[in-house]
């Protein structure tokens, strides 16, 4: 079959961005200079890196954390304190997720230290000098002060992280490994304390019956890891962070969901849910890979809902009323309901991107404060329609317009309940894996289709089909 060049260039130009970026829309040449990134993009890259780190069960990180202790690669401790981090400063992970990360790596990191040490130091691997090198080294570390353990680590740490950083921002393996030996020899030459590297030679030391257990957890691990984190989160992470110019890249933009800070602070979200190759969303934690995402809870009484009760098709949305994505689902949404009133119940939840859209929380509080006298669905239509009248006065204005009791409505939107509730969607939304405003379940699963009035047909038709097998069967 011939083919014919664009003489616009545009066909060559949509090739190459399709080219240059990889599934996860991190760009895998820069834009300004195809073989040199710019620290944006070297920033874009390392939060796709960051997704899959939180994307992965526990089991799976902790078995490739053990073959990473002897063995380096994998998941080792001291480059995890650059790439999660990413995900954390842009609160689109919480504070206890990286911990969780951080402890089962670690832990997993000194295991396999330890099972390397032990065999090296109850078998004849080693000759007698080679043994006595081994050893002083161990010794090495355990006469130093606490403090100065803590100042090597802390360079170590920046070392380790640095090479991280330089290593997504290059594109070759050959690049790579010349990228981690210059910085591991560096940090080996100057006798900085990695955290895990270092663990092998003093654990060495303590199988050889010349030191104690706690020793080395007191008196090595503990100022060596607290420096090397500190060297790689603050002297690389937040810096590195802090002169990005873009902090929100094209997929994770207007629509992306960011956590509270309480969130943040308490909560277990984590990224973006996995894939599996053929784009379905699993549960991070689950191992199989093939478990799908539900509607959690599911549609009940407590939700907002149209159409009719018994109907044999739900279509659920997260919604945030300041956000024109949203705004166009429920349109497309809209439109479903009117050709298909006997068969489709819709039900929204409150979904507000508060950081985004600083209005957001409040409108959803005002569509609650009017469920109060039964007119959610009216003042819910009208804020969607209105989505450049969202000040206080505006939604004041709305409930006027709707003839809603004024002195009941000011008080509903002081309820904090009212609140409460909208807050308990949003936490619905995240337990059910939602990240974006860009999303709908079709009877409790995600649909990952096209969001136009077509394909939402299909997708209610496939859903009617499989009613219907169902309750033939």
């Amino acid at each position: 079959m011939e083919t014919h060049s664009n003489p616009d260039g545009l066909h060559d130009h949509g090739l190459r961005d399709v080219v240059e970026r990889s599934r996860s829309g991190a760009p895998s040449a820069g834009k300004a200079v195809s073989d040199l990134f710019s620290t944006d993009e070297i920033f874009h890259r390392l939060t796709a890196a960051a997704d899959e780190e939180f994307s992965r069960s526990t089991r799976l990180l902790f078995l490739s954390g053990v073959a990473a202790g002897p063995l380096g690669r994998y998941q080792l401790f001291t480059e995890n304190t650059l790439t999660p981090v990413t995900l954390v400063l842009t609160r689109i992970a919480s504070l206890p997720r990286l911990l969780r990360i951080w402890g089962v790596v670690l832990a997993a990191n000194v295991l396999g230290c330890g099972l390397c040490a032990y065999v090296l130091a109850e078998t004849n691997v080693f000759s007698a000098e080679a043994a006595e090198v081994a050893l002083e080294y161990g010794r090495h570390f355990l006469e130093m002060p606490w403090a100065t353990l803590f100042w090597k680590g802390v360079f170590a740490g920046w070392l380790v992280a640095s090479m991280v950083w330089l290593n997504h921002a290059v594109r070759t393996a050959t690049a790579r490994v010349a990228v981690t030996f210059v910085l591991m020899y560096t940090v080996s030459m100057a006798e900085l304390a990695h955290c895990i590297v270092g663990a092998s030679e003093v654990l060495y030391f303590v199988f050889r019956g010349q030191a104690t257990i706690l020793q080395f957890f007191w008196e090595f691990l503990a100022p060596a890891a607290l420096g090397n984190t500190v060297g790689g989160v603050l002297l690389v992470a937040i810096l590195n962070y802090s002169q990005t110019r873009a902090l929100r890249f094209p997929d994770r933009d207007c629509g992306q969901l960011e956590l509270t800070w309480r969130e943040w602070l308490l909560g277990r979200e984590g990224a973006q849910p996995r894939l599996t190759e053929d784009g379905e969303t699993v549960l991070a934690d689950d191992d199989s890979g093939k478990a799908e995402i539900e509607l959690n809870p599911p549609v009940g009484e407590r939700d907002h809902r149209q159409g009719p009760s018994d109907a044999p098709v739900t279509v659920a949305q997260y919604g945030d009323y300041e956000c024109p994505t949203s705004r166009k689902i429920y349109r497309a949404v809209k439109h479903l309901l009117e050709q298909n009133e006997d068969d489709v119940q819709f039900a929204y939840r409150h979904l507000p991107l508060s950081r985004r859209h600083p209005h957001a929380e409040e409108a959803a509080v005002a569509a609650e404060a009017a469920d109060a006298q039964d007119r959610f669905w009216d003042m819910h239509e009208r804020l969607f329609e209105r989505q450049s009248e969202l000040e206080a006065d505006d939604l004041r204005g709305h409930a006027d317009a709707l003839k809603l009791d004024r002195d009941q409505f000011e008080r509903d939107l002081r309820d904090e309940s009212r609140r409460e509730r909208v807050h308990e969607d949003r936490q619905f939304g995240i337990r059910s894996g939602v990240r974006r405003t860009s999303n709908l379940f079709i009877n409790g699963r995600r649909y990952r289709g096209d969001l136009s009035g077509e394909a939402l047909q299909r997708a209610v038709d496939r859903a009617l089909s499989e009613t219907a097998r169902s309750e033939g069967a």
